[in-house]
Protein backbone atom coordinates (compact mmCIF):
# COMPACT_ATOMS: atom_id res chain seq x y z
CA UNK A 1 0.00 0.00 0.00
CA UNK A 2 2.77 2.67 0.24
CA UNK A 3 2.72 3.21 3.77
CA UNK A 4 6.47 4.59 4.05
CA UNK A 5 5.57 6.89 1.07
CA UNK A 6 2.52 7.73 2.74
CA UNK A 7 3.80 8.23 6.41
CA UNK A 8 6.86 10.69 4.88
CA UNK A 9 4.96 13.05 2.75
CA UNK A 10 1.68 13.66 4.82
CA UNK A 11 3.93 15.19 7.43
CA UNK A 12 4.89 17.60 5.34
CA UNK A 13 2.12 18.94 4.09
CA UNK A 14 0.20 19.21 7.56
CA UNK A 15 3.53 20.72 8.87
CA UNK A 16 3.45 23.22 6.40
CA UNK A 17 -0.51 24.14 6.48
CA UNK A 18 -0.22 24.86 10.27
CA UNK A 19 3.29 26.52 10.29
CA UNK A 20 2.55 28.83 7.36
CA UNK A 21 -0.67 30.27 9.05
CA UNK A 22 0.89 31.02 12.23
CA UNK A 23 3.39 33.68 10.10
CA UNK A 24 1.02 35.23 8.55
CA UNK A 25 0.54 38.82 7.69
CA UNK A 26 -2.33 40.99 8.63
CA UNK A 27 -1.91 43.93 6.09
CA UNK A 28 -1.54 45.89 10.01
CA UNK A 29 2.34 46.51 10.39
CA UNK A 30 5.57 44.33 9.39
CA UNK A 31 5.06 40.76 9.55
CA UNK A 32 2.14 40.25 11.80
CA UNK A 33 3.11 42.94 14.73
CA UNK A 34 0.15 45.95 15.32
CA UNK A 35 1.66 49.42 16.10
CA UNK A 36 -2.03 50.60 16.16
CA UNK A 37 -2.35 51.27 19.60
CA UNK A 38 -3.22 55.33 20.48
CA UNK A 39 -4.88 57.31 17.95
CA UNK A 40 -2.67 60.13 18.48
CA UNK A 41 0.44 58.29 17.89
CA UNK A 42 -1.31 56.94 14.46
CA UNK A 43 -2.02 60.72 13.10
CA UNK A 44 2.02 61.57 13.12
CA UNK A 45 1.95 58.17 11.59
CA UNK A 46 3.88 56.72 14.87
CA UNK A 47 6.99 59.15 15.26
CA UNK A 48 8.81 60.16 18.36
CA UNK A 49 5.97 57.48 20.65
CA UNK A 50 8.74 56.71 22.44
CA UNK A 51 9.41 60.17 23.80
CA UNK A 52 6.14 61.17 24.55
CA UNK A 53 6.08 61.62 28.47
CA UNK A 54 3.23 61.98 31.09
CA UNK A 55 0.38 60.16 28.94
CA UNK A 56 -0.78 56.71 29.66
CA UNK A 57 -1.74 55.96 25.88
CA UNK A 58 1.72 56.19 24.94
CA UNK A 59 2.37 53.29 27.55
CA UNK A 60 2.28 50.18 24.60
CA UNK A 61 5.50 52.07 22.65
CA UNK A 62 7.53 52.85 26.28
CA UNK A 63 6.39 52.04 29.58
CA UNK A 64 8.44 55.19 30.81
CA UNK A 65 5.73 57.22 29.08
CA UNK A 66 3.35 57.00 32.74
CA UNK A 67 6.46 58.59 34.56
CA UNK A 68 5.30 61.82 35.76
CA UNK A 69 1.05 62.03 35.21
CA UNK A 70 -0.23 64.46 37.77
CA UNK A 71 -2.75 62.09 38.53
CA UNK A 72 -4.89 59.18 38.01
CA UNK A 73 -5.71 58.54 34.56
CA UNK A 74 -7.39 56.43 31.63
CA UNK A 75 -6.44 56.35 27.82
CA UNK A 76 -9.07 54.20 25.56
CA UNK A 77 -8.50 54.03 21.79
CA UNK A 78 -9.88 51.60 18.97
CA UNK A 79 -8.42 51.53 15.89
CA UNK A 80 -10.56 50.09 12.71
CA UNK A 81 -8.53 48.68 9.62
CA UNK A 82 -9.89 47.85 6.32
CA UNK A 83 -7.66 46.16 4.31
CA UNK A 84 -8.00 45.70 0.21
CA UNK A 85 -6.44 42.44 -0.59
CA UNK A 86 -6.33 40.72 -4.07
CA UNK A 87 -4.72 38.00 -5.73
CA UNK A 88 -4.64 37.58 -9.33
CA UNK A 89 -3.42 35.33 -11.59
CA UNK A 90 -2.53 32.06 -10.25
CA UNK A 91 -1.55 28.64 -11.39
CA UNK A 92 -0.73 25.80 -9.75
CA UNK A 93 0.31 22.55 -10.24
CA UNK A 94 -0.09 19.27 -8.38
CA UNK A 95 2.63 16.39 -7.81
CA UNK A 96 4.43 18.56 -11.11
CA UNK A 97 1.40 17.65 -13.71
CA UNK A 98 -1.89 17.62 -13.06
CA UNK A 99 -2.79 21.63 -12.76
CA UNK A 100 -5.21 22.50 -10.10
CA UNK A 101 -8.42 23.89 -11.38
CA UNK A 102 -10.66 26.96 -9.47
CA UNK A 103 -10.43 30.81 -9.37
CA UNK A 104 -7.44 32.25 -10.40
CA UNK A 105 -8.09 35.47 -8.73
CA UNK A 106 -9.53 36.66 -5.80
CA UNK A 107 -10.25 39.81 -3.26
CA UNK A 108 -10.78 39.93 0.29
CA UNK A 109 -8.30 37.79 0.84
CA UNK A 110 -7.09 39.83 5.05
CA UNK A 111 -10.56 40.72 6.58
CA UNK A 112 -11.18 43.76 8.59
CA UNK A 113 -9.72 44.59 12.05
CA UNK A 114 -10.40 45.96 15.12
CA UNK A 115 -7.54 47.18 17.61
CA UNK A 116 -8.10 47.69 21.19
CA UNK A 117 -6.10 49.53 23.76
CA UNK A 118 -7.02 50.62 27.04
CA UNK A 119 -4.05 52.24 29.62
CA UNK A 120 -4.50 53.00 32.80
CA UNK A 121 -1.75 55.11 35.12
CA UNK A 122 -2.09 55.91 38.18
CA UNK A 123 1.10 58.06 40.71
CA UNK A 124 1.36 56.28 44.00
CA UNK A 125 4.45 58.12 45.08
CA UNK A 126 6.43 61.28 44.23
CA UNK A 127 8.02 60.41 41.71
CA UNK A 128 6.86 56.60 41.30
CA UNK A 129 3.79 55.67 39.28
CA UNK A 130 1.69 52.39 38.52
CA UNK A 131 0.14 51.26 35.39
CA UNK A 132 -2.42 48.83 33.71
CA UNK A 133 -1.86 48.20 30.04
CA UNK A 134 -4.48 45.70 27.81
CA UNK A 135 -4.33 45.49 24.16
CA UNK A 136 -3.78 43.45 21.05
CA UNK A 137 -0.16 43.04 19.84
CA UNK A 138 0.17 40.92 16.78
CA UNK A 139 -2.44 39.18 14.71
CA UNK A 140 -4.31 38.60 11.70
CA UNK A 141 -6.88 36.71 9.55
CA UNK A 142 -7.09 35.56 6.20
CA UNK A 143 -9.28 33.71 4.35
CA UNK A 144 -8.94 32.24 0.43
CA UNK A 145 -12.26 30.82 -1.31
CA UNK A 146 -12.81 26.74 -1.03
CA UNK A 147 -12.59 27.05 -4.95
CA UNK A 148 -9.34 28.99 -5.43
CA UNK A 149 -6.53 27.61 -7.04
CA UNK A 150 -4.23 28.40 -4.03
CA UNK A 151 -6.39 26.37 -1.55
CA UNK A 152 -3.57 23.95 -1.05
CA UNK A 153 -1.18 26.72 -0.16
CA UNK A 154 -3.67 28.38 2.14
CA UNK A 155 -7.04 28.67 3.23
CA UNK A 156 -8.30 30.43 6.69
CA UNK A 157 -6.28 31.69 9.49
CA UNK A 158 -6.84 33.34 12.28
CA UNK A 159 -4.45 34.57 15.05
CA UNK A 160 -5.15 36.70 17.86
CA UNK A 161 -2.36 38.07 20.64
CA UNK A 162 -3.81 39.38 23.48
CA UNK A 163 -1.91 41.25 26.50
CA UNK A 164 -1.98 42.70 30.03
CA UNK A 165 0.98 44.29 31.06
CA UNK A 166 1.34 45.58 34.29
CA UNK A 167 3.68 48.66 34.45
CA UNK A 168 6.37 50.70 37.12
CA UNK A 169 7.50 54.07 36.30
CA UNK A 170 10.05 56.28 37.96
CA UNK A 171 11.58 59.70 37.41
CA UNK A 172 15.34 59.66 38.73
CA UNK A 173 15.82 62.75 37.47
CA UNK A 174 13.25 65.86 36.26
CA UNK A 175 15.30 65.13 33.07
CA UNK A 176 15.39 61.16 33.31
CA UNK A 177 12.27 58.90 33.61
CA UNK A 178 12.72 54.95 33.27
CA UNK A 179 9.35 52.24 32.90
CA UNK A 180 9.41 48.46 33.37
CA UNK A 181 6.72 46.36 32.77
CA UNK A 182 5.51 42.12 32.66
CA UNK A 183 4.04 40.96 29.70
CA UNK A 184 1.55 38.54 30.02
CA UNK A 185 0.68 37.64 26.49
CA UNK A 186 -2.38 34.94 25.47
CA UNK A 187 -2.05 33.49 22.14
CA UNK A 188 -5.09 31.53 19.74
CA UNK A 189 -4.62 30.63 16.93
CA UNK A 190 -7.23 28.58 14.45
CA UNK A 191 -6.95 27.42 10.89
CA UNK A 192 -8.20 25.38 8.57
CA UNK A 193 -6.35 23.55 5.63
CA UNK A 194 -7.32 21.56 2.32
CA UNK A 195 -5.09 18.75 1.98
CA UNK A 196 -4.28 16.60 -1.14
CA UNK A 197 -5.42 13.23 0.03
CA UNK A 198 -6.03 12.12 -3.79
CA UNK A 199 -2.15 13.14 -4.54
CA UNK A 200 -1.26 11.37 -1.67
CA UNK A 201 -2.68 7.98 -2.38
CA UNK A 202 -1.68 8.27 -6.27
CA UNK A 203 1.90 8.74 -4.85
CA UNK A 204 1.35 5.50 -2.71
CA UNK A 205 0.36 3.50 -5.60
CA UNK A 206 -3.18 2.98 -4.42
CA UNK A 207 -5.18 2.90 -7.51
CA UNK A 208 -7.86 4.85 -8.37
CA UNK A 209 -7.19 8.47 -6.85
CA UNK A 210 -5.41 11.65 -8.77
CA UNK A 211 -3.86 14.51 -7.69
CA UNK A 212 -6.68 16.62 -6.28
CA UNK A 213 -9.41 13.64 -6.44
CA UNK A 214 -9.83 13.78 -2.81
CA UNK A 215 -9.24 16.29 -0.97
CA UNK A 216 -9.25 16.78 2.98
CA UNK A 217 -10.34 19.37 5.24
CA UNK A 218 -8.94 19.73 8.16
CA UNK A 219 -9.15 22.59 10.70
CA UNK A 220 -5.89 23.32 13.99
CA UNK A 221 -7.07 25.10 17.12
CA UNK A 222 -4.74 25.76 19.79
CA UNK A 223 -4.47 28.43 22.65
CA UNK A 224 -1.26 29.47 24.93
CA UNK A 225 -0.09 32.02 27.81
CA UNK A 226 3.49 33.02 28.20
CA UNK A 227 5.33 35.96 29.94
CA UNK A 228 8.07 38.51 28.48
CA UNK A 229 8.63 41.68 29.41
CA UNK A 230 8.91 45.61 28.28
CA UNK A 231 11.66 47.97 29.63
CA UNK A 232 11.97 52.04 28.40
CA UNK A 233 13.59 54.78 29.07
CA UNK A 234 13.11 58.80 28.83
CA UNK A 235 15.48 61.63 28.59
CA UNK A 236 14.99 65.12 28.19
CA UNK A 237 18.50 65.95 26.13
CA UNK A 238 17.63 69.61 26.09
CA UNK A 239 14.84 72.18 26.91
CA UNK A 240 13.37 71.39 23.73
CA UNK A 241 14.92 67.71 22.70
CA UNK A 242 13.15 64.62 24.14
CA UNK A 243 14.47 61.11 23.38
CA UNK A 244 12.99 58.14 24.59
CA UNK A 245 14.36 54.35 24.17
CA UNK A 246 12.02 50.97 24.55
CA UNK A 247 13.06 47.52 24.44
CA UNK A 248 10.52 44.35 24.07
CA UNK A 249 11.61 40.98 24.78
CA UNK A 250 10.59 37.74 22.37
CA UNK A 251 7.66 36.00 24.29
CA UNK A 252 8.04 32.41 23.48
CA UNK A 253 4.83 30.05 23.55
CA UNK A 254 4.80 25.74 23.70
CA UNK A 255 1.74 25.28 22.06
CA UNK A 256 0.05 22.35 22.35
CA UNK A 257 -4.11 22.16 20.50
CA UNK A 258 -6.45 20.31 19.01
CA UNK A 259 -6.19 18.82 14.93
CA UNK A 260 -9.19 17.74 13.50
CA UNK A 261 -9.28 16.00 10.11
CA UNK A 262 -12.46 15.53 8.57
CA UNK A 263 -12.06 11.75 6.85
CA UNK A 264 -15.68 11.46 5.94
CA UNK A 265 -15.41 14.09 3.39
CA UNK A 266 -12.46 12.35 1.50
CA UNK A 267 -12.50 8.42 0.21
CA UNK A 268 -8.91 8.73 -0.24
CA UNK A 269 -8.04 9.80 3.07
CA UNK A 270 -9.97 6.82 4.85
CA UNK A 271 -8.10 4.57 2.93
CA UNK A 272 -4.75 6.12 3.92
CA UNK A 273 -6.03 6.44 7.55
CA UNK A 274 -6.93 2.66 7.52
CA UNK A 275 -3.51 1.47 6.31
CA UNK A 276 -1.27 3.49 7.37
CA UNK A 277 -2.82 5.26 10.49
CA UNK A 278 -2.55 8.39 9.00
CA UNK A 279 -5.00 11.56 9.95
CA UNK A 280 -5.55 10.53 13.47
CA UNK A 281 -3.52 12.50 14.96
CA UNK A 282 -5.89 14.87 17.48
CA UNK A 283 -3.15 16.84 18.84
CA UNK A 284 -0.18 19.36 17.27
CA UNK A 285 2.77 20.81 19.42
CA UNK A 286 4.78 23.31 18.34
CA UNK A 287 7.47 25.79 19.96
CA UNK A 288 6.60 29.72 18.61
CA UNK A 289 8.04 32.90 19.91
CA UNK A 290 6.62 36.81 18.93
CA UNK A 291 9.76 38.52 18.25
CA UNK A 292 12.06 41.00 19.96
CA UNK A 293 12.05 44.32 19.34
CA UNK A 294 14.32 47.68 20.18
CA UNK A 295 12.69 51.72 19.59
CA UNK A 296 13.74 54.79 19.47
CA UNK A 297 11.75 58.12 19.68
CA UNK A 298 12.88 61.95 18.91
CA UNK A 299 10.82 65.20 19.76
CA UNK A 300 12.11 68.12 19.00
CA UNK A 301 10.30 71.58 19.81
CA UNK A 302 11.40 73.68 16.82
CA UNK A 303 8.69 76.53 18.19
CA UNK A 304 5.99 77.01 21.09
CA UNK A 305 3.47 75.64 18.88
CA UNK A 306 5.52 72.87 16.21
CA UNK A 307 7.04 70.14 17.24
CA UNK A 308 8.63 67.47 15.08
CA UNK A 309 8.74 64.12 15.57
CA UNK A 310 10.83 60.82 14.73
CA UNK A 311 10.85 56.94 15.06
CA UNK A 312 13.55 53.98 14.48
CA UNK A 313 12.24 50.62 15.49
CA UNK A 314 14.16 46.78 14.35
CA UNK A 315 11.67 43.78 14.86
CA UNK A 316 14.00 40.75 15.91
CA UNK A 317 11.78 39.05 13.42
CA UNK A 318 15.70 36.82 12.13
CA UNK A 319 14.57 34.68 15.28
CA UNK A 320 11.74 33.32 13.34
CA UNK A 321 14.23 30.60 11.41
CA UNK A 322 11.82 27.68 11.30
CA UNK A 323 8.97 25.61 13.26
CA UNK A 324 8.51 22.08 14.09
CA UNK A 325 5.82 20.47 14.45
CA UNK A 326 4.75 16.89 16.14
CA UNK A 327 1.93 14.97 16.26
CA UNK A 328 0.32 12.89 18.84
CA UNK A 329 -0.42 9.75 16.37
CA UNK A 330 2.64 7.87 16.09
CA UNK A 331 2.54 7.58 12.19
CA UNK A 332 3.23 11.54 11.67
CA UNK A 333 6.73 12.11 12.38
CA UNK A 334 7.99 15.30 13.06
CA UNK A 335 8.37 18.10 10.21
CA UNK A 336 10.00 20.94 9.62
CA UNK A 337 9.30 24.58 7.57
CA UNK A 338 12.08 26.86 7.17
CA UNK A 339 10.70 30.59 6.96
CA UNK A 340 14.23 32.12 7.08
CA UNK A 341 12.70 35.48 8.04
CA UNK A 342 14.74 38.58 8.81
CA UNK A 343 14.87 41.44 10.85
CA UNK A 344 12.65 44.87 9.83
CA UNK A 345 13.08 48.21 10.27
CA UNK A 346 10.40 50.88 10.52
CA UNK A 347 11.38 54.46 10.32
CA UNK A 348 8.94 57.33 10.44
CA UNK A 349 8.31 61.11 10.31
CA UNK A 350 5.83 63.54 11.32
CA UNK A 351 5.04 67.02 12.67
CA UNK A 352 2.61 67.93 15.74
CA UNK A 353 1.25 72.04 15.37
CA UNK A 354 -0.84 73.45 17.95
CA UNK A 355 -3.29 75.90 16.48
CA UNK A 356 -5.28 76.97 19.15
CA UNK A 357 -5.28 75.84 23.19
CA UNK A 358 -7.41 73.29 22.69
CA UNK A 359 -6.93 71.83 19.32
CA UNK A 360 -3.24 70.24 17.80
CA UNK A 361 -2.72 68.96 14.58
CA UNK A 362 -0.69 66.11 12.95
CA UNK A 363 0.54 64.54 10.15
CA UNK A 364 3.36 61.94 9.30
CA UNK A 365 5.15 59.04 7.26
CA UNK A 366 6.05 56.00 7.83
CA UNK A 367 7.97 53.16 6.09
CA UNK A 368 7.50 49.59 7.25
CA UNK A 369 9.84 46.92 6.03
CA UNK A 370 8.37 43.63 5.64
CA UNK A 371 10.54 40.61 7.34
CA UNK A 372 9.36 38.29 5.36
CA UNK A 373 12.31 36.58 2.56
CA UNK A 374 10.83 36.16 -1.06
CA UNK A 375 12.20 32.88 -1.65
CA UNK A 376 9.48 31.35 1.13
CA UNK A 377 6.49 33.94 0.38
CA UNK A 378 3.42 32.37 0.56
CA UNK A 379 -0.27 33.39 -0.17
CA UNK A 380 -0.87 32.90 4.09
CA UNK A 381 1.93 35.73 4.18
CA UNK A 382 0.99 37.94 0.76
CA UNK A 383 3.22 40.41 3.01
CA UNK A 384 5.37 43.40 1.65
CA UNK A 385 7.38 46.68 2.45
CA UNK A 386 4.44 49.48 3.12
CA UNK A 387 4.30 52.80 3.06
CA UNK A 388 1.83 54.41 5.59
CA UNK A 389 0.53 58.21 5.17
CA UNK A 390 -1.47 59.66 8.29
CA UNK A 391 -2.92 62.60 9.29
CA UNK A 392 -4.67 63.33 13.10
CA UNK A 393 -6.49 65.94 15.62
CA UNK A 394 -6.44 66.50 19.47
CA UNK A 395 -9.09 68.53 20.47
CA UNK A 396 -9.68 68.67 24.63
CA UNK A 397 -13.10 68.71 25.66
CA UNK A 398 -12.55 70.00 29.50
CA UNK A 399 -9.84 70.37 31.77
CA UNK A 400 -9.97 66.54 32.23
CA UNK A 401 -11.37 65.00 28.96
CA UNK A 402 -9.71 65.03 25.40
CA UNK A 403 -10.56 63.42 22.30
CA UNK A 404 -8.21 62.01 19.31
CA UNK A 405 -8.94 60.92 15.99
CA UNK A 406 -6.82 59.49 12.60
CA UNK A 407 -7.09 58.14 9.33
CA UNK A 408 -3.70 56.69 7.92
CA UNK A 409 -3.45 54.91 3.94
CA UNK A 410 -1.14 52.74 2.90
CA UNK A 411 0.07 51.11 -0.08
CA UNK A 412 2.41 47.76 -0.73
CA UNK A 413 4.80 46.67 -2.30
CA UNK A 414 3.07 44.28 -4.41
CA UNK A 415 3.97 40.59 -3.36
CA UNK A 416 4.83 37.91 -5.91
CA UNK A 417 4.40 34.40 -4.91
CA UNK A 418 6.75 31.54 -6.61
CA UNK A 419 6.25 28.43 -5.13
CA UNK A 420 8.20 26.02 -7.31
CA UNK A 421 6.91 22.75 -5.62
CA UNK A 422 10.29 21.20 -5.05
CA UNK A 423 10.61 21.23 -1.68
CA UNK A 424 10.10 18.44 0.39
CA UNK A 425 7.28 20.60 2.27
CA UNK A 426 5.36 21.08 -0.91
CA UNK A 427 5.66 17.78 -2.33
CA UNK A 428 1.60 17.68 -2.06
CA UNK A 429 0.85 21.83 -1.51
CA UNK A 430 2.20 21.74 -4.98
CA UNK A 431 3.49 24.54 -7.16
CA UNK A 432 2.07 28.20 -7.20
CA UNK A 433 2.87 31.27 -8.90
CA UNK A 434 0.02 34.41 -8.25
CA UNK A 435 0.54 38.13 -7.50
CA UNK A 436 -0.95 39.81 -3.77
CA UNK A 437 -1.18 43.79 -3.94
CA UNK A 438 -2.71 45.36 -0.52
CA UNK A 439 -3.67 48.76 0.20
CA UNK A 440 -5.12 49.52 3.49
CA UNK A 441 -7.31 52.02 5.49
CA UNK A 442 -7.76 53.07 8.76
CA UNK A 443 -9.10 55.16 11.40
CA UNK A 444 -8.78 55.66 15.09
CA UNK A 445 -10.13 57.39 18.17
CA UNK A 446 -8.87 57.63 21.53
CA UNK A 447 -10.33 59.61 24.64
CA UNK A 448 -8.07 60.35 27.56
CA UNK A 449 -9.77 60.71 30.83
CA UNK A 450 -7.96 62.73 33.71
CA UNK A 451 -9.26 61.69 37.37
Amino acid sequence: MGSTIVRHTISCRNGAAVCSALIASPALAGGFNLDHQNAAAMGAAFAGVQAEKSDSGYAAYNPAAIAGVKSAEISASVTGVLPAVTYSNADATLLGFAPVSGAASGEGVISNAVVPNISIAVPVAERLTLGLLANATFGFKTDYAPDSVVRYQAQESDLKVLEVTPMAAYEVSPSLRLGAGLRIQRMDLSLTSTIDAGGIAAASLIPGFLPGSSDLHAAFDVKDIAIGYVVGAQADLAPSVHAGFSYSSKVDHALDGDAQFDLASSPAAQILNGAAGLFSADRFASDFATPASAALGLRYEATDHLALLASARVMFWSSFDAVTLTFDDGATPAETLTQNWKDSLLLSAGAEMSISRETTLRAGFMFDESPVNGAFASPRIPDGDRYWLAAGLSRDLGEKLSIDVSAAYAFFSARPININGAAAEDLFRGALTTRVETEVFAASMRLRYKF
